[in-house]
Order: structure tokens, then C-alpha cells, then sequence
């Protein structure tokens, strides 16, 4: 459940609001003035009335919008300038930073991501999405037959689990219209239970987005935050045979980072693992990976602050006449990297979430 700064149903209103103090330039676009909103686009906005804050808009402004059905993930924007047309005002914009539109606060959001708060945005066929479980909270799809190559008469098909429950804690402090220090961690509690049947052999690579999901906005004094995650699943290699084959990794990875001193600082990556597999069914040569890859984007005003992939992965490699025949190897790729735009920093920062492979069997050993 997350933490909210500011439990308040409506919008809030006024230069300081909970523990953030606005620059004087902010002025806040809610309710009122949001149902006279015509159109929406990148660089601009039309309403069919002055009315309310619309008033008080200067090519100076910066415009702080709450979340409405045209704009589902609120707006920070400047005002480059200002247009009156037949009624219609238009506000040609640009985007705006937070060091921008806060004067000095805190921003803290904090909590775990659970399926109950997302909704679901699209899936491929042979995905079903599973509800909510006693044992795991987080989203969850499960692979059912869901081709994942086909030509001609040769098919190869996915089948299992890939669940992602991500833990996020984000801190964003503003001093004199500047960040000066950011703290992120995330623990990601992750299943990869995938299994794959091909009637033949079969090279190439196919990545798949197997669904999306979006959060309900968090709205912490008058910030909005919207979280979104996608489940992506697929192959690289080849494999000289028919095939069967799967694995299954329990895997939980924290990593965290900071920005203090005008420098970021990484913590050391913390991770733990379970597996088991089915006995590989093939009868020649393989350099084959299956994979599958949640990614959590953290948006804040629709705009990318976080964005966390984790690729759980096994890899088949086989070669007759050698031995062991087979050998199977499980791994993790993956990154936690923070965008500087919307914060006002001169860079970006990643931070790896890679885990050298290792291998979990091999023909002599089962």
C-alpha cells in the first residue's frame, strides 16, 4: 500500500501545501478550470473559457494540472505563451522541471505496487491475467500456449508465470529552487516460471509484450505520480531440434541509489534465488535463451523519473558428441536508472541490476 505526503481527495489549492512551498509562478490548474479543457498536445492547451486560475496566467507561469480524463497523468508545463482565438485560449507550452515549480519540500513516495491499484491496459493472446493471490500481491500473467514462433508448420510455444511485485521508495529534496538530494531504492520480488515446447528447430530473436498495466495516479501534495508496468517475454538463439524445456526462478533484488553532494552514489545490489527446471528434451546442438522482463516506469507528471527492467533469464547450451551434453544456466539483466529531465539535473543516472549467470544443471547431474 502506498504512503501518500497529503491524504486529500480533491486537488490542492495555494503556494504551500503540505510540505512543499510552490514558486510564486505556479499556478494550479484543478477542477474547475480542467472542464473547460478542449484539447490537449504536447506543446499546448485550448479551453473554451477563462475561467477560475485561467485568469491568472502570464508567459511567465508555470501551469500545475491535476488529473482529469484528458489529462490522466496531470501536467507540469511553462507557459511560452498565450493566444485567444474565436473564445478558445490557447497556451503554448513547453515541459517544466520540479526544481522549476518548487521552491523548497520534500517529495516522498513510498510503498509497495499491488494488482489491486492497476488496471489493465492491453495483453496478447495466450496471456491470461492472473487476480489477486494470498501468497503474492504484485501482478501476475500466465503464458498459455502463447506462440511465440511460427513458420510454417513449425511452432514453438511458451507456457507458465511471470509475476513482479516491485517495492518503491523515492525521496526528492528542493532547496532554493534546486534538487539537492534524491534517494531511490526498489526491492523487486520477482517469478520466472516459463516453459518451451517447439515442434522443430527454430533460430532467431522475438521479443513480445505479453501485457501492461497502469496505476491509479498518486497524488502527494499535489504532485502526481503514475506508475505503469509491462511484462515482456521471448527467445534469442537457436536450437538444431525439436524442444522442451523450462525453468522456473524465484528472485528478489533491491537496489538502491543516491544523489547527494552533486553526485549520485550507488548502494551495493542485494539479491536472492530459488530454482527448480524440467529436464531439457532435445537431441542436437542449442545456444538458446528464454527469457522474460517486467519494467517499471515511474511517471511523474507523464513524464519518466524511474524506469526499472529485471530479464530473468535461462540459457540452453548443447553440443553432441561433447560432454555433458547440455548444460543449464540462469541469470538476471537488467538496469534502475533515474531521468534527470524532469528533475532539472545535467544527467542521467543507471544503476546496474545484472547478475552473472550461473549454471543449475547439465545432462550428467539429472
Amino acid at each position: 500500500m502506498l504512503s501518500y505526503g497529503c491524504k486529500k481527495e480533491e486537488f490542492s489549492w495555494g503556494q504551500t501545501i503540505g510540505d512543499i512551498t510552490y514558486s510564486g509562478n505556479v499556478v494550479f490548474i484543478g477542477h474547475e478550470e480542467l472542464a473547460s479543457l478542449k484539447e490537449v498536445t504536447s506543446d499546448r492547451l485550448v479551453f473554451t473559457e477563462k475561467t477560475g486560475a485561467l485568469n491568472d496566467i502570464t508567459e511567465m507561469s508555470i501551469l500545475l494540472g491535476g488529473v482529469s480524463e484528458k489529462t490522466p497523468y496531470g501536467f507540469l508545463r511553462a507557459v511560452n505563451s498565450i493566444q485567444t482565438t474565436d473564445g478558445e485560449i490557447n497556451v503554448n507550452t513547453s515541459p517544466a522541471t520540479l526544481s522549476e515549480a518548487i521552491k523548497e519540500g520534500t517529495i516522498k513516495f513510498s510503498g509497495r505496487l499491488v494488482e489491486k491499484d492497476f488496471s489493465l491496459k492491453s495483453k496478447a493472446d495466450g496471456v491470461l491475467v492472473n487476480g489477486p493471490a494470498k501468497s503474492f500481491d504484485g501482478l501476475a500473467v500466465t503464458l498459455d500456449n502463447l506462440e511465440i514462433m511460427k513458420e510454417g508448420t513449425k511452432i514453438a510455444r511458451l507456457n507458465g508465470s511471470i509475476g513482479i511485485s516491485p517495492e518503491i521508495d523515492i525521496s526528492i529534496v528542493i532547496k532554493f529552487n534546486q534538487v539537492t538530494k534524491v534517494e531511490v531504492s526498489a526491492t523487486l520480488s520477482k517469478i520466472d516460471e516459463v516453459s518451451i515446447n517447439s515442434n522443430s528447430a527454430f533460430t532467431g530473436t522475438r521479443e513480445l509484450t505479453a501485457a501492461e498495466f497502469i496505476h491509479t495516479p498518486v497524488v502527494i501534495d499535489s504532485v502526481v505520480f503514475v506508475p505503469e508496468v509491462s511484462i515482456v517475454t521471448g527467445y534469442d538463439g537457436s536450437v538444431s531440434s525439436s524442444l522442451s524445456a523450462g525453468v522456473r526462478q524465484d528472485r528478489t533484488i533491491t537496489s538502491g541509489t543516491r544523489f547527494e553532494g552533486m553526485e549520485w552514489i550507488d548502494s551495493p545490489l542485494d539479491q536472492s534465488v530459488s530454482f527448480d527446471f524440467l529436464t531439457p528434451a532435445l537431441t542436437d546442438n542449442s545456444d538458446l535463451e528464454i527469457f522474460s522482463e517486467p519494467e517499471i516506469r515511474i511517471l511523474l507528471f507523464g513524464m519518466p523519473l524511474q524506469t526499472i527492467t529485471a530479464k530473468g533469464y535461462y540459457s540452453l547450451k548443447a553440443q553432441k558428441n561433447m560432454t555433458p551434453f547440455w548444460r543449464l544456466s540462469i541469470g538476471n539483466e537488467g538496469q534502475n536508472s533515474l531521468n534527470s529531465d524532469i528533475l532539472g539535473l545535467s544527467e542521467d543516472h543507471v544503476s546496474s541490476l545484472s547478475i552473472q549467470s550461473s549454471e543449475i544443471g547439465n545432462s550428467n547431474s539429472r
